[in-house]
């Protein structure tokens, strides 16, 4: 096992990660990239255990949630895919991505699709929820199926973010952690008998799969897919937030922990831009 991080690791990143922009102590991306994928997994086996017994204040936890993917989404995420377009735009090959606009265009086309995807997802599953009964499987697979595929692309962008910056992997790690206690709460309140069963753990192996297939993606195709299908998982953030704050979930929200914890978001952004410019 140790030889064959070792090996990914030098595949990975020969120079090692750097802990912002180029500066500071090298350290290994496998290694930090797998610490980040337990700490999810984890997360995930530790959730419906807490609300067993009554250990989480869902408002509050989805406000917190909630206000650090919409920070994460307009102060980090975005910026991040508009500073990439000038690296982005030499690895396509069409003329038309070749023009920083049209590249942007298509950028934001995914944020849109991601939000159109969750929102159409949600709306399904809420409606069922209203008149007391679960949606059909179809919307039920839907849902497990999306959320696969968030866990995948977590784990799968996590050693492009690292070699960026190891503070930015850790705050996406922490955002992600709380989208998925979110979303926990959420299929559990729209699918509580078939979720608890099957779903969790179905999600769980997204995550692993994501962090095993990134092994083997090269880094020009790691950075295309980051901000392709970061984009699209910007969207579902960006719905996320909406449902959570603006009652798809019975007004179980809490607007000054949702103002708080976007506060908090924006200061930890604001001070990592400081840090960039005095070092």
């Amino acid at each position: 096992m140790i030889n064959f991080l070792t090996t990914a690791g030098a595949n990975l990143n020969p120079y090692g990660l750097e802990i912002m922009s180029n500066k500071g102590k090298p350290l290994d991306v496998v290694m930090a990239c797998a610490l980040s994928m337990v700490c999810l997994l984890f997360v995930h086996w530790l959730v419906p255990r807490l609300r067993r017994v009554n250990a989480l204040n869902d408002a509050i936890l989805n406000s917190i949630g909630g206000g650090l993917a919409l920070g994460y989404v307009f102060l980090h995420a975005i910026p991040g895919f508009i500073g990439n377009l000038a690296l982005v735009k030499q690895q396509v090959t069409t003329n038309f991505m070749q023009d920083e606009k049209n590249l942007l265009f298509v950028v934001f086309l995914f944020v849109i699709l991601g939000f159109c995807v969750w929102y159409a997802l949600e709306k399904l599953a809420h409606d069922h929820s209203k008149k007391g009964e679960e949606a059909g499987g179809f919307v039920y697979v839907s849902h497990v199926l999306i959320m696969m595929y968030v866990g995948f692309l977590t784990t799968l962008i996590m050693p492009v973010l690292a070699r960026e910056s190891l503070y930015g992997m850790i705050l996406f790690t922490v955002i992600m952690a709380f989208h998925f206690v979110l979303e926990d709460h959420s299929l559990s309140y729209h699918f509580p008998k078939r979720f608890k069963y099957s779903g969790r753990y179905l999600i769980m192996l997204g995550v692993l799969a994501g962090w095993l297939f990134s092994f083997y993606v090269t880094t020009p195709v790691h950075l295309i897919m980051t901000t392709f299908m970061g984009a699209f998982l910007a969207g579902g953030l960006i719905l996320t937030t909406a449902k959570t704050e603006f009652s798809l979930l019975e007004g179980r929200s809490h607007f000054p922990t949702f103002l708080a914890s976007l506060t908090f978001k924006s200061l930890i952004v604001f001070i990592m831009l400081l840090l960039e410019n005095i070092g």
